[in-house]
């Protein structure tokens, strides 16, 4: 009797399973990296199969600035990448108008009559990643990262701290390792907030190693913005050489905010190259006459405000 309720449910569930699919994904927003495909079908259809099968001849349609990876019992089948629509055949699922061979129906039916006709013994997903670019990705937040300032002109030689922020941009340029090494079987949806954290990590420790190889040498404060080209060049080899191994993701873009000393070792590298001109005889003359004329000027501006205060000669008395 049992056997008997199996195979019922077995024919009943393949009744469902044996019209083909339609699998389509609107546009992912940039908050999203991937999500999973749903079955497309009208209310009057009888497409009422389970949503882990696909039938052959089914649909999986792909949009620009999208990829499609069919997923088969936890393995990639299948990756689509360019535009357009999509027939899936691999002949493990049988559907009545896909063409596919009576033998298959029997095979398929005893495989789900194995599992008591409930547990389908195939498991098929379709999941659509976001292959745009990924923008306004924060990185640095303010951190102060060591920097030496030279300048043999002035004497100066001190340790300072540079101050960087900015964002990044970033996309998917190897589907099948970010789904095999970092998102994996998803329920519904995989969020770019969920690498957002990893992914500022890796980017401010290369740029910390960067900075100390880009940043060297002789120069004046006032030369520091020279550096971010080269900077930026070497992050964002650096960073690719790590990410693209380890998620399939490579940064397009890198662009610096906030670039520039603390305000603390700005004031003193400031005194210091005040003092530094002083000491200079010529220079020091020409402060030192400036700082008189001055002077000057103030005391005539007082004894002029005197000479023309009405109550000046009572405060005398």
């Amino acid at each position: 009797m049992g056997i008997f309720k199996a195979a019922v449910a077995s024919a009943s569930g393949m009744a469902g399973d044996q019209w083909k699919e339609f699998f389509y994904c609107d546009s992912l927003p940039e908050d999203r990296i991937m999500v999973r495909g749903v079955k497309r079908t009208s209310a009057n259809s009888s497409n009422k199969g389970d949503q882990e099968i696909i039938t052959d001849g089914s649909i999986i349609a792909v949009a620009d600035g999208q990829c499609a990876i069919v997923v088969s019992n936890g393995k990639v089948i299948s990756i689509l990448t360019d535009p357009g629509e999509n027939e899936f055949r691999t002949g493990e699922t049988y559907g009545v108008f896909s063409g596919s061979k009576k033998g298959s129906f029997g095979k398929e039916f005893f495989n789900r009559l194995s599992f008591g006709g409930d547990a389908p013994p195939t498991t098929q997903r379709v999941y659509y990643l976001n292959m745009k670019i990924i923008l306004n990705n924060p990185f640095g937040n303010g951190m102060e990262v060591p920097v030496r300032i030279h300048d043999e002109a002035r004497g100066l030689d001190i340790d300072c701290s540079l101050i960087m922020s900015g964002v990044y941009s970033y996309r998917i340029v190897d589907p099948a390792k970010i789904y095999k090494q970092v998102i994996g079987n998803v329920k519904h949806v995989y969020m770019t907030s969920y690498l957002a954290s990893q992914m500022k990590a890796d980017v401010d420790s290369t740029l910390l190693s960067a900075v100390g190889e880009v940043c060297v040498g002789s120069f004046r404060p006032s030369a520091l913005g020279s550096f971010i080209p080269e900077l930026t060049e070497q992050v964002i080899e650096r960073a690719n050489t790590v990410l693209g191994e380890l998620r399939g993701i490579e940064i397009v873009n890198l662009a610096f905010e906030v670039f520039k000393l603390t305000d603390p070792d700005t004031g003193i590298i400031r005194q210091i190259q005040v003092a530094s001109v002083a000491m200079d005889p010529l220079m020091g003359a020409a402060m030192l006459t400036s700082a008189q004329a001055d002077a000057m000027r103030d005391a005539a501006s007082n004894t002029m405000g005197m000479g023309t205060d009405p109550s000046w000669k009572d405060r005398r008395l």
